[in-house]
């Protein structure tokens, strides 16, 4: 039994199937820094469906974004949360651990009980400042430190940036929490005159390898329309080196073609040396090879618009087994492209073409076609408020990309929460669970005047098949368990 399975076992809940009342009752713990309230105290009333509510923690009522886990047996069971700038009331947020108010940054949460996450220590922004992106290394060899590292994307009007952090002390002292370096900016006149230089528009969101040491960023800067993806080399922590950079046809400037698209969330498979990534706004989705990373490759490229309004998270995924396939058109390889509901200001449903998910083939890289798509009915969430549609897949588990062996993807659905797929014929997805929490006492309109709802934006899988899910409107972050059947494997 796998260890995967092996968790499911310990945290099966056999009637799962049906809408339910959930229930976690308040407790408190400890913290090397004093008192912490753990848990909201507070009874998540729920739609559900083979998806039950493990744990629950209040995240102080911060608006939460990218959420990443990791575990292992030196380092600990951990989540690290990036948080939204506070849209609502723009105001910080009382710390119970410092005792002071802050702007939303990074909470760092330590999960060794799931059913009762333990916030640690909170890294504070400077100003109000969206930092959604987070990555962390563990025992990192590179520098000859074998410290744990994390970085995160910090965007305040202009002042944009992605942040080193020294996280080793997290749990004996995390007040020794300290900044290590900043990136503001690729080198000047990198690409041409005046090509290359702080960053602008955005610095958004990023991936940090612990196998090669490498940084992959999607940020922009001059040169380009829209954010491309940025490669760096971390291995000195201290000393970020600019090493390359990919991008659409059309982004740079001079070349035909842009649409307006920006690289919004990289996915990296260095073991097959490929970057995934989707194109906000214009609707493309892209590969590239990096084999090479100060001169990364186009790959293919594919629009998805119309009917595609902007793809977020871009997947691959190898099958050994595909209905209706055998012999040598085994394996295969497709990807799942998970487009991004539309922005705070949109209302549901107000165009006719609502966001989805897809299934490409990309067996042939110079041929990829879409063979599916899914999508949550509209239901009544079009009325419900917020956002509908959705923002993102599970592209990792346990802090690795996220292979989808089991053959599940748990996809974040804004005011529909979260959603789980079967994936095992990519030509038929269909879901088999989901979860919707009811606003607790925390959660707030993102835009005044607009009704109170829940907006799930953002879900990770820890090492034990668990499922960890942020809410952007300060709902807190919820750990969540699959309890149906498992796909047929493939």
């Amino acid at each position: 039994m796998t260890e995967r399975s092996s968790a499911r076992s310990r945290f099966a809940n056999t009637s799962a199937m049906a809408a339910v009342i959930l229930g976690l009752a308040g407790c408190s713990g400890d913290t090397p820094a004093g008192g912490n309230e753990t848990a909201s105290g507070l009874e998540e009333a729920v739609e559900a469906a083979n998806v039950r509510l493990v744990g629950h923690h209040d995240l102080q009522g911060r608006e939460a974004l990218v959420v990443t886990t990791r575990s292992d047996e030196a380092n600990g069971n951990w989540v690290y949360v990036g948080h939204h700038q506070s849209y609502y009331d723009g105001e910080q947020r009382f710390n119970p651990i410092t005792e002071r108010m802050e702007w939303n940054g990074t909470s760092i949460l330590d999960i060794s009980d799931p059913a009762e996450p333990r916030l640690v220590w909170h890294i504070p922004n400077d100003v109000d400042a969206n930092s959604r992106g987070v990555s962390v290394v563990y025992d990192y060899p590179f520098d000859g430190s074998g410290r744990d590292y994390l970085i995160r994307n910090s965007e305040a009007g202009d002042d944009l940036k992605f942040q080193v952090f020294d996280i080793t002390s997290r749990d004996a002292d995390p007040s020794e929490i300290a900044l290590v370096s900043e990136i503001t900016g690729t080198p000047p006149d990198s690409c041409g005159p005046g090509c290359g230089g702080a960053f602008i528009q955005r610095a958004h969101k990023g991936w940090w390898s612990e196998d090669t040491g490498y940084f992959y960023a999607a940020a922009g800067e001059p040169g380009f329309g829209g954010a491309i993806v940025q490669i760096w080399d971390l291995r000195d922590p201290e000393e970020p080196v600019f090493v390359g950079r990919a991008w659409g046809p059309g982004q740079k400037d001079g070349e035909e073609g842009f649409e307006g698209q920006y690289a919004h969330h990289p996915i990296v498979d260095e073991a097959n040396d490929r970057i995934y990534a989707g194109f906000r706004e214009a609707g493309h989705t892209a590969s590239w090879d990096i084999s090479d990373p100060a001169d990364p490759r186009l790959v293919w490229m594919v629009d998805t618009s119309p009917p595609g309004r902007g793809p977020h998270t871009v997947s691959p995924i190898v099958y050994d087994a595909v209905p209706n396939f055998s012999g040598d058109a085994l394996p295969r390889t497709y990807a799942l492209v998970v487009d991004e509901a539309g922005g705070r200001d949109i209302a549901p449903c107000s165009s006719g073409v609502r966001p989805k998910s897809y299934m490409f083939d990309i067996t042939h890289e110079d041929r990829p076609f879409p063979v599916s798509t899914w999508q949550v009915p509209v239901g009544g969430f079009c009325e419900k408020g917020g956002r509908f549609g959705p923002h993102q897949s599970a592209e990792t588990v346990n802090g690795r990309i996220n292979r989808f062996e089991d053959r599940i993807a748990w996809i974040a659905y804004f005011n529909a929460g979260v959603r789980v797929i079967d994936l095992s014929d990519p030509y038929k997805l269909r879901e088999i669970g989901y979860y919707i929490p009811e606003p607790n006492e925390n959660v707030h309109p993102i835009v005044e005047g607009q009704p109170t709802v829940i907006q799930i934006d953002d879900v990770d899988i820890d090492h034990r098949g668990l499922a960890y899910a942020t809410d952007r409107t300060g709902g807190g972050l919820f750990v969540l368990e699959y309890t149906g059947p498992m796909p047929a494997a493939r």
